[in-house]
């Protein structure tokens, strides 16, 4: 994921470059300044004081080394406490009955700055031609949005009817997409298990990127062996000891606090300094009166 985050940044010119670093070195002036303000710290915990310095659309440094520095436009704060982006690690779109330009009007004035989708909802329907508009939506947007490609088309074979098929053919000319981030939620779970080649050739398709899992209430020897296919994470999770299991055998975990379930009561006791670099949020499903009201 980092590495297609990273591409983002790889699209700014030299010319930008050099003014970007000739800011952060206090050598030029920045477009905005902002005072007064407490930067969240995250790594460390408790809090930063001090200005962030913005130049173009980067920030170019913070912290009392800018209390002094010239800016073009300087912004009081009034004390408020600055946070970094909400990432959402795992989402459809589609269940928000919103497209993704308008998802975005809706969600990056509230914080929302990234985004992982799975848009099997519409591949589902859709196919590949679904994939290549949600794609095309995608590398306008100004909020970061980025793509899983779509692994289960129907979600569980022989029990879900799908409108149109997504091949790994597909699927492979889109693995090298800059928005591309991994393979979304292996949805069938006992074939992967159970070791089906159709799957298991998915899985090593992508398994140089991020390889999105779906495994609600797996434990025992079915679970290891989900693991042992190469499957990261999981966000179906909903009992503590579920979760705390799935932690042990090196999952990340997404705890979902979306519409349709909310398990963050029930998971937010397993986190704790040692594993909280491995449970992120996301919500799956968010119904737009939700994001209206609540965020």
């Amino acid at each position: 994921m980092n590495n297609s985050i990273n591409h983002k940044f790889h699209h700014i010119s030299r010319a930008e470059y050099q003014e970007l670093l000739a800011v952060s070195r206090g050598d030029a002036v920045a477009d905005y300044i902002i005072d007064n303000v407490s930067i969240l710290d995250l790594i460390n915990g408790g809090e930063i004081s001090g200005p962030i310095v913005i130049k173009g659309r980067y920030i170019a440094g913070v912290g009392a080394e800018y209390a002094d520095a010239p800016a073009l436009q300087r912004i009081d704060a009034r004390g408020a406490t600055a946070v970094p982006g909400f990432i959402d690690a795992h989402l459809h779109i589609e269940s928000s009955m919103m497209t993704p330009v308008t998802f975005e009007t809706a969600t990056l004035p509230r914080g929302l700055t990234t985004v992982i989708c799975d848009p099997h909802e519409i591949v589902n329907v859709m196919g590949e031609a679904g994939f290549a508009w949600f794609a095309r939506c995608a590398e306008q947007a100004r909020q970061n949005q980025y793509l899983q490609v779509s692994s289960c088309v129907p979600a569980l074979e022989g029990c879900d009817v799908n409108g149109a098929s997504f091949t790994l053919e597909q699927m492979l000319a889109w693995r090298d997409h800059p928005q591309v981030t991994g393979l979304a939620e292996m949805m069938d779970y006992p074939g992967v298990i159970s070791g089906q080649n159709a799957l298991l050739d998915k899985l090593d398709a992508f398994r140089h990127l991020t390889l999105d899992g779906h495994c609600p209430g797996l434990g025992g020897k079915e679970l290891n062996a989900y693991i042992t296919a190469g499957i990261e994470n999981c966000h179906e999770s909903y009992q503590l000891e579920e979760g705390r299991r799935k932690l042990q055998l090196g999952m990340s975990l997404m705890i979902r606090e979306g519409s349709a379930a909310r398990n963050l009561n029930a998971l937010a006791p397993l986190i704790n300094e040692f594993n909280s670099p491995q449970c992120m949020l996301c919500t799956d499903d968010r119904n737009p009166w939700e994001i209206a009201h609540e965020g």
